[in-house]
Formats: structure tokens, C-alpha cells, sequence
């Protein structure tokens, strides 16, 4: 990006001394990475606002949690800590009772809303009265500052949101895939406002990048109301030297042919058709530095992506074109076309992958994209997915989209729902609602470690996408739903259960599956026609099909059943057509059921031991640090505040021996788990640890558990104990990351 190469100027000329040159030079540079992003984003206009649909206002709702009982006032200033059921747009109201004067302070526990939204504060006047911030804000918190001698009476929160229902859903017997969901659908809406934001948080920023899979999920998740929003995208006006990488990803089945097919609104695509023609003609140049394809690793081979979606977006103008009265433009489009197959073969392929002299070893991303195109011929399929697509991951989640379409079009969706699964595999159990902006809160590009920075709600997430469209198989294939299909790649799912709200109406599926029966059962919507296919891959031997509970197939079709018809029979599918209606397709035979993912843990029956009244205390005195030009506070109490946004941290210098954590439970209690939980701090975990009980705080057991903390939460189980006092002591050492308690929970067991 023209950021970057702003950077490495300015630090090129600047002096820097040796000792800045590891960790402080790295923190330079991605500060300046933002002051220039942010004032290269002021140059180029954001979309507009849409017009159509309002703003629901959800009205004041009670939160679910407060840190502190409330009436309550203090003679010292004191915070009050409130959860909200999962992540919104949000304003926070409070009544009180208070002198003249007073300053109340109220913002997200989300630090990252600063980069947007100041902390908003409101001047008491004397008496009783009520106060709702005037700013919308995002997070799963509110933190209300309260001085001294302020009697706080009540809080509330107003939910604000774009006007649309979760009208879709997924749901299987692996429910890793259906929190991915949840959370991906709850990311999307939090990403809908004016325009499609890439976070509602930090940025806000209508990026074609972002927008093109917030585009998709509206399809899966939302009502139909979404789609203006939808609309808007298409009919934003293409901006020159604006990622235009992104513009790419957009301009082809991805972004318009997938809305059209999904709402049949020519009339959009036809009144982007000149504009996308001239993008595709005259203004994208090949070969320019710094397109933009996605974050991810920085071994991006560009060259081979924007060949992929070139192709892919010159065969979509060509459908268009064919639409709306532009066929003699075919004769040019068909010209590049053959211009870029002819050559792409003869200058990336080596033999067992794609690559180009930008990089050095192949990219998961480039040869994902060189199946999707159909560039890649199925013979080049098998050597692409054992030398590329498992063994590499540079993409980031929003470009692993691509990847794991390409893995369920070569027929390896078994291993798309495992790198699904591995990739993700610390945003599942997360006590987030929502998908983040790098996996790991990892930055995956020329800033290779944690990112303190990145967004946890970032709408590109593709969960939704390719659990609903791909495994389960419910698309479009006519524009509009007027014909549709159900062709499942599950898997090793053994049950899923979709709705799929279409312009036409909810579509319903269901497919079950035991080691003698195949079952998808479907509600289909009037004026439409389905294609639903029995795949023959779950299969070992297939000996009939009913429906219904009429045989209609034995080895070939026979018929019998009035509104189910042939379809056609071929590598992947048998398949029939059926008219609006209830259907039952059952295959019987022999089914191999087995799955090489790991079953979820079953939800935890533990009873978590209320601690809104202890008393937590450190290693280190409470204090503040820096995030975004603002204070942050970090004390012992904002671990058991029961935000997982706000914690402790020892600041103070990275993991050492011997720091420590405590917390006084006022009353001997059994307990046999702890759960700590630095989830904002991903990287913040225990190197190794040490916990030890006392009932006077005097007198401490030998370590009842010592072990190695894990990424982002930490489990620590134990013989049951029966003490007031736990202390947890970081025992080892790490020259990168501090030791952060961003949440501490205790158990015991019913």
C-alpha cells in the first residue's frame, strides 16, 4: 500500500537509534502506519448514507450484568462496569442523584472505539435526572466513571441497529461451525449501518473489500430489507487508486453477478454495466504495487490473483453485457479473455503450483483463486492441494473465503470445515460475539506479531458463506431464486438444519444422515423450482432413493411421485427437480460415518462461583497505560468486573518470575477450575503458572496445579479445594509479551 511505502520513507530519513531499532521501531511504524492510513482515507469520498431504510431503535433495554449493585455512591470516584448480551451499536443512559457540577464519564469498554469516539461526559446539575450519551458507540460494555458523592439510581443502554432481522440460521451436530455462524451473522449486522463498515469500532470505512462478503452474508442472514444496503454497494461509484485490488474482488460473481442472482435486480447491474466495463478496461493496470488483495501474510502473489479476478470479472461483464443490449462488446471481452487463458498457464505454472517472481514460495491465496477462476484445470487440482493448500495459510479470514471455496469445488470439503475449524479455532470458545480482523489477533503482514489494534467485529468473516451456501448447498442458480439448488458438501456433518430467507421466501433444509440412510428434507417457497441432489460421495453403495416414501430411483429413475422430476446424474450428484412444496429425498445404502475433527466439548454443567463482592489484589499497584492517545485503566478489580474487554496487566515489564495475581472470596468456598481469560491480550497468557490456596491469607498451600498457559483462555483444573483465598504466580519467563488477566472465573462442580 502507498501507506507502506510512506512509511519506509519517513523512517528512512529519520535517525534512529540502535536501541529502538527492535520492538519501539516496530511500534513506530505501526503508528505511523495509522496516521497516514487514516489521512489517506480523508482523501478518497465514502459512500453515502442510504436513504431507504431507518434505523431501529431497540428502545432502552436493562443490561445483564453490573459490576457493582446499584443504588450506590461512594465518598472516592468509582467505576461501574455493565455487559450487554453480545455486540451492538449502543448509547448509554443513567439516572442519578447528584450536586451541581458533577462530571459523569461514559464510553464502550472497547477501547478501540477510541480512535473514533471520545469519551463523552455529562455536567450534573442538582437534583434527580436522567442522561443518555448522544453518541452511538460499539462493544459488549459500558463503563460509567461516577465521582464522589454521586448516588447512581439506575443504567440503561439504547440499542441501535440497521432495520434488518436474523431471518437465516445454521445449525448441525458440530456446534464449533454453528458458534462460527452465530458469530459471523452477529459481525455482519454490526458491520451494517450507512454503508457496509469494515468494523463499527476503529475505522468505519466503506471498503469494496469488506463489503463484498458483508454483501454475501446479507443473503444468508438477514431479511430482505438488507438488500438495499446491498444496493448501495453496487451503485457506489467505483473510485480510482482506492484498493482498487478490492474493486477487483468485487466486479465479478463475488460482488454484482452474486447480487443480481440473488435479488434479480437488473436494472442495478445494467446501470453499472459502462462504469465496470471502463474499470475493467482502462483504469485497473496490472502489475501496480500495492493493489491491495488482502492483509494476510505478506507473500502475496499478486500477479497471479488479479489475473484470477480479472477473468472472473470479464466473464461476469460478458453476462451482463448479454443482458442489457452490450453484445457487440462481447467480441473485446472474449478478446481478453483468451489473452489472459492462453497466457496464464505458460507463466505461472511450475509444475505443481502457481507462482510468479513476486514471491519465493507459492501462495495459498494465488492458487486458491486460479481454481475458483476455472484457470486451473481439474488435472492441475490434486498437486495444487497437497503442495499448497496444505501447507500454506497466508491468508487472512478475509481472503481464506476464496481458499475454502476452492477446497469444496476440487471436492475436499473435508478438509475446508478442518482449516475452518484449526483457523478459528480461538475465536470459537472466545467469549466474544463477534468474528475479529485477524486470526490470533495476529498481524499477518509486513507487521508480523499481535496486534493490539485490530478490530474484534470485522463483518469479512465468511463462516456464514460457506457453512450455508457451500456445505449445506442452497444457492441460486437462476437470478431472483427462480430456480435453486440443494447440493450439500457436509462432510463429516451428520445433521444440518438451514434457513435460507430468499427473495422468493424462507427456504428450509434439512439432511440427516446415519450408516444406512441419507435424508434432505425441504420446504421450498412458491414460484420457484429446486434441484436437489443426493450426493453420491457419502456414499459407499447407494441402492435407492424415495420420496416422500415412493421410491422414484433404483440404479435409475422410475418416476412415481407428482412434482418431482429427472434432473440428470453426474460425478458428484443425482439429482431431481421439485416444485414448491414439503420433500422428504432419501437415500438408502451404505453411509462411512467418521470424522477426523475432534467432537466440541460438551457445555460445561460447572456452577461459576459469583464474585461481584470480592476483593482482587497484584503484583504490581493499579495503574493506567497508553492506547490510542488515551488512558487506559488497568487494576486487580477490572479482572473480575465481568468484562473480557477490560483487565489487568503488569505493564511494568514483560513475564517475569514471580508476579502474581490474588483474589480474597470473603468466604471459604469449594472450588476445583479457574478460567483465566486474556482474550483482548491474546498473547498475554501465562508462560507458566502456579496456584495456590490459603484461608488467611498467610498461610499458603503448596501449589495445588502448575502448568503452561494457552492461547487466549487458560482452564487450570485441580482436586476440589475449600478455601477463601486462590493466588495465581506467573513462574516463568518472555521477553515479548506482558502478563495480562483480562477475566478471571471460578468453579466448582454441581
Amino acid at each position: 500500500m502507498l501507506t507502506q511505502t510512506l512509511i519506509n520513507i519517513i523512517l528512512s530519513t529519520c535517525a534512529v537509534p540502535s536501541y529502538l531499532k527492535n520492538q519501539n521501531y516496530i511500534m513506530m511504524k505501526y503508528i505511523l502506519f495509522y496516521i497516514i492510513f487514516f489521512i489517506s482515507l480523508s482523501a478518497y469520498p465514502q459512500a453515502k448514507a442510504p436513504t431507504h431504510p431507518p434505523m431501529k431503535d431497540y428502545g432502552l433495554k436493562e443490561y445483564i450484568y453490573l459490576s457493582k449493585d446499584l443504588p450506590r455512591s461512594e465518598n472516592v470516584p468509582w467505576r461501574l462496569v455493565c455487559q450487554m448480551p453480545y455486540n451492538c451499536h449502543f448509547q448509554p443512559w443513567i439516572q442519578l442523584e447528584s450536586a451541581e457540577g458533577k462530571v459523569i464519564e461514559f464510553n464502550s469498554s472497547n477501547a478501540l472505539v477510541l480512535y473514533l469516539t471520545k469519551t463523552e461526559k455529562y455536567t450534573t446539575i442538582s437534583g434527580d435526572q436522567t442522561c443518555e450519551a448522544k453518541n452511538w458507540i460499539s462493544g459488549e460494555g459500558a463503563i460509567y466513571t461516577i465521582p464522589a458523592g454521586v448516588t447512581v439510581k439506575a443504567v440503561k443502554y439504547r440499542e441501535t441497529g440497521y432495520d434488518t432481522k436474523f431471518a437465516g440460521s445454521f445449525e448441525s451436530n458440530d456446534n464449533d461451525y454453528n458458534i462460527l455462524w452465530k458469530k459471523g451473522a452477529r459481525t455482519a449486522y454490526i458491520c451494517m449501518r450507512d454503508w457496509f463498515y469494515d468494523c463499527p469500532d476503529r475505522e468505519r470505512v466503506g471498503f469494496w473489500g469488506d463489503g463484498t462478503p458483508e454483501l454475501n452474508q446479507c443473503f444468508y442472514a438477514f431479511d430482505t430489507v438488507s438488500h438495499a444496503l446491498c444496493k448501495d454497494l453496487v451503485l457506489r461509484p467505483l473510485q480510482k487508486g482506492f484498493y482498487p485490488g478490492q474493486q477487483l474482488e468485487f466486479l465479478g460473481e463475488y460482488g454484482l453477478w452474486y447480487y443480481y442472482m440473488h435479488t434479480g435486480d437488473l436494472q442495478s447491474i445494467a446501470s453499472v454495466y459502462e462504469s465496470t466495463r471502463n474499470f475493467l478496461f482502462n483504469t485497473y493496470k496490472f502489475g501496480k504495487k500495492d493493489q491491495w488483495f488482502d492483509w494476510g501474510k505478506n507473500i502475496k502473489d499478486a500477479a497471479v490473483m488479479e489475473n484470477c479476478f480479472m477473468y472472473i470479472d470479464l466473464k461476469t461483464l460478458k453476462k451482463i453485457a448479454l443482458l442489457t443490449g452490450h453484445a457487440t462488446d462481447t467480441l473485446a471481452i472474449n478478446t481478453k479473455l483468451d489473452s489472459i487463458k492462453t497466457t496464464f498457464n505458460n507463466t505461472y505454472w511450475k509444475g505443481d503450483y502457481y507462482m510468479s517472481t513476486q514471491v519465493s514460495t507459492p501462495d495459498d491465496r494465488a492458487n486458491a483463486m486460479a481454481v475458483n477462476s476455472g484457470l486451473a484445470e481439474s488435472s492441475k487440482w490434486n498437486a495444487i492441494y497437497n503442495n499448497v493448500l496444505t501447507k500454506y495459510t497466508n491468508a487472512s479470514c478475509f481472503f481464506d473465503r476464496w481458499v475454502f471455496e476452492a477446497l469444496c469445488k476440487m471436492g475436499k470439503e473435508e478438509y475446508a470445515l478442518l482449516r475452518m475449524y484449526n483457523r478459528y479455532k480461538t475465536m470459537i470458545p472466545a467469549s466474544f460475539t463477534t468474528l475479529w480482523e485477524h486470526y490470533d489477533r495476529w498481524w499477518a503482514s509486513w507487521r508480523d506479531t499481535y496486534d493490539e489494534g485490530s478490530s474484534l467485529n470485522h463483518g469479512w468473516n465468511p463462516p456464514v458463506i460457506i457453512l450455508s451456501q457451500i456445505i449445506t448447498g442452497v444457492a441460486p442458480e437462476e437470478p431472483g431464486w427462480k430456480t435453486f439448488h440443494v447440493l450439500p458438501k457436509e462432510t463429516f456433518l451428520t445433521s444440518i438444519k438451514v434457513v435460507v430467507p430468499s427473495v422468493k421466501g424462507d427456504v428450509k433444509v434439512e439432511i440427516k444422515k446415519n450408516t444406512t440412510e441419507y435424508s434432505i428434507a425441504l420446504i421450498s417457497p412458491q414460484n420457484t423450482n429446486a434441484i436437489v441432489g443426493i450426493p453420491k460421495v457419502s456414499f459407499s453403495s447407494l441402492k435407492s432413493i424415495k420420496v416422500n416414501g415412493v421410491t422414484i430411483w433404483e440404479g435409475s429413475y422410475k418416476g412415481g411421485v407428482k412434482g418431482i422430476s429427472w434432473n440428470g446424474e453426474d460425478a458428484g450428484y443425482i439429482k431431481f427437480n421439485a416444485i414448491p412444496g414439503n420433500w422428504n429425498f432419501a437415500g438408502t445404502g451404505t453411509l462411512p460415518i467418521t470424522s477426523p475433527k475432534p467432537e466440541p466439548a460438551p457445555a460445561s454443567n460447572d456452577l461459576v462461583l459469583a464474585k461481584k463482592y470480592w476483593i482482587a489484589t497484584a503484583s504490581v499497584k493499579d495503574s493506567t497505560y497508553f492506547f490510542n492517545r488515551s488512558k487506559i485503566q488497568i487494576d486487580a478489580a477490572s479482572a473480575i468486573d465481568g468484562d473480557h474487554w477490560t483487565g489487568w496487566r503488569d505493564r511494568t515489564r514483560k513475564q517475569y518470575p514471580g508476579q502474581w495475581y490474588k483474589v480474597d472470596m470473603l468466604k471459604k468456598q469449594k472450588f476445583d477450575k479457574i478460567v483465566l481469560d486474556c482474550t483482548w491480550a491474546q498473547w498475554d497468557t501465562p508462560k507458566k503458572y502456579s496456584v495456590s490456596v490459603s484461608n488467611d491469607d498467610k498461610n499458603w498451600s503448596k501449589p495445588i496445579a502448575t502448568g503452561a498457559g494457552a492461547l487466549g483462555i487458560t482452564t487450570i483444573n485441580f482436586p476440589t479445594q475449600n478455601a477463601r483465598y486462590l493466588k495465581i504466580t506467573q513462574t516463568g519467563t518472555d521477553t515479548t509479551y506482558y502478563w495480562s488477566v483480562y477475566e478471571l472465573d471460578v468453579f466448582r462442580k454441581r
